[in-house]
């Protein structure tokens, strides 16, 4: 009963965190969980060899910042003790159930965008269980794990960690505490972090690209929109007469670029939407066009994205002069100067947008 108390308290504060968590809308920072496969090391009377012994653990948490996260851990599988007379180890069988606290070293000492590889420091309190002697124990555990980055949910992790436990532990009363070290490789798997396609259809993000066509139809939409709005708010009929036909008054087209975390070359797959800006240039020798371009700044620090931006703008310049001949002449560059940011979804203000009339 004692065992599955503890346990039901350690599950009800891992959810309380949680839903704190969840309350704060504003945080970008994704749920996650992680599985590990690895070795145990026990200490003990015996060569170093036998005492090593298989071990696993499978974990879910989140970050509540860029540095700061929390995560349940359940790990476990085989421990060893040696004796001190023959030399030799015999196996038993145990699992912990752990609250760790987690603090992204590498993002606590210089925050930086897309970093591919990031250390955190691992610190928990939890309960032990050696399950041939039912023995129970509180135990506490201080690591390191290491994430490299493979892409935006998927990261490649290895842990260490050291643990110490009651020394009724590996069934010998020979310490103050017994210690075991676990070394883990396994991945982690960050909920709803999905590449986000910029040129996909979506309902918050309908279209990408624009036509002629689009283009005149969203004129005309926005102006009965407008005309509507002034009639509620003047209570008087408004009077207007019928405008010319938008095919004859707009011409233009509009283009994104979307850039891969922490880059400025781009894409073979996002090469199509700067081919629209150059075809529709050549069909209207007298158009010109403006690149805008942008970096998200839910990451990174403020130089970087301003550096960022400017460098992605001028490579859809550069393509469009060297690859497609457009005229630098009929081309304008600028980039964002402070924290502006085209769209509400973090990820898709990795972009450059192309506006061409």
């Amino acid at each position: 009963m004692k065992l599955k108390r503890i346990i039901t308290c350690m599950a009800l504060t891992a959810l309380c965190i949680g839903a704190y968590a969840q309350d704060k809308k504003t945080n970008p920072n994704p749920w996650f969980i992680q599985g590990q496969l690895g070795a145990s090391y026990t200490t003990g009377d015996a060569d170093f060899g036998k005492l090593i012994a298989p071990s696993g653990a499978l974990s879910f948490g989140k970050y509540f910042s860029p540095v700061w996260g929390a995560r349940l851990s359940v790990s476990g599988w085989q421990g060893r003790v040696g004796s001190e007379v023959s030399k030799q180890a015999h196996g038993f069988y145990y699992g912990a159930v752990t609250v760790d606290g987690l603090m992204n070293l590498s993002q606590l000492i210089k925050k930086y965008p897309e970093r591919p590889f990031d250390v955190s420091i691992i610190a928990g309190v939890g309960f032990n269980r050696v399950f041939s002697r039912s023995v129970s124990t509180f135990m506490g555990r201080l690591g390191l794990q290491g994430s490299l980055r493979l892409n935006d949910a998927i990261d490649l992790n290895i842990e260490a960690t050291a643990n110490g436990v009651s020394d009724r532990w590996n069934g010998r009363d020979d310490h103050g505490i017994d210690t075991y070290f676990n070394v883990g490789l396994g991945f982690t798997y960050k909920f709803n972090t999905g590449v986000k396609c910029l040129t996909c259809i979506s309902e918050e993000y309908p279209e990408v690209l624009y036509t002629e066509e689009e283009m005149n139809a969203l004129i005309n939409e926005q102006r009965a929109e407008a005309k509507e709005v002034l009639v509620q708010q003047t209570d008087t009929v408004v009077i207007e007469k019928e405008c010319p036909p938008a095919e004859k008054v707009v011409k233009g087209i509009r283009s994104h670029v979307s850039f891969a975390l922490g880059k400025t070359n781009i894409a073979p797959a996002q090469e199509m939407n700067v081919l629209a800006i150059a075809d529709y240039m050549k069909q209207y020798p007298e158009s010109n066009a403006t690149i805008s371009g942008y970096a998200d700044t839910g990451t990174g620090t403020r130089e970087i994205n301003l550096r960022l931006a400017k460098q992605r703008a001028e490579a859809v310049k550069q393509c469009l002069v060297e690859k497609y001949g457009i005229s630098a002449d009929r081309l304008s560059t600028m980039s964002m100067e402070g924290d502006e940011q085209p769209f509400s979804i973090n990820d898709w203000n990795r972009v450059v947008i192309i506006i061409a009339d």
